[in-house]
């Protein structure tokens, strides 16, 4: 009977860890912050880019592009340099109140002398009011979390612009840097 009750305890305390594990991450707070969301020709859905998955030129102009190696839900947005240009995502979007940070999770395989970056930009009215910018320069294994400190210089805000800018460097093999983002989050 002790073995029995024991053995019931512990399936429950494995089962609840389970679902704390999985509901510990509330769904991103901005549009499309998890990178969840494409449409059927591959393009990120709410985000402004410079890639064209249906164009044909002779170098990969599918620069942004959806991935499984998410870290929360089942895909993330893999940013390539294609070896032409540089790869730029955009989002703007209302906000309700001045936020104080955006954090996310990234890894990428940079190459020699190359940079990305998360820019956010705080308006009100169409004017810039704040910002906070991260820039990362080495690569980064597994999926690592990032916050960018936004500046307080306004109370007031009604907008805010994040801008993912992807690297420009290729390797000796003609490789581009590649970045991997997931799950943003505005607080």
């Amino acid at each position: 009977m002790k073995t029995a009750t024991l053995f019931i305890i512990c399936l429950l305390i494995i089962v609840l860890q389970s679902c704390i594990k999985e509901t510990s991450l509330p769904a991103s707070n901005l549009p499309n912050g998890d990178f969840e969301g494409w449409t059927t020709s591959d393009k990120l859905q709410g985000w402004t880019t410079n890639s064209c998955p249906e164009c044909t030129p002779s170098y990969n102009s599918y620069v942004v592009q959806t991935t499984t190696e998410a870290y929360h839900g089942p895909y993330a947005a893999t940013i390539l340099y294609n070896g032409v240009y540089t790869t730029v995502a955009s989002d703007v979007f209302p906000v309700n109140s001045h936020p104080k940070e955006l954090s996310g999770y990234v890894k990428c395989t940079l190459n020699e002398n190359d940079t990305v970056s998360v820019k956010v930009q705080i308006f009100n009215h169409y004017s810039l009011v704040d910002s906070g910018k991260w820039v990362n320069t080495a690569s980064i294994q597994q999926y690592q979390k990032f916050t960018i400190p936004i500046s307080q210089n306004s109370a007031d805000a009604d907008s805010m612009l994040i801008t993912i800018t992807g690297g420009h460097k290729l390797d000796a093999n003609n490789n581009g840097s590649v970045l991997w983002l997931d799950y943003l989050l505005v607080h």
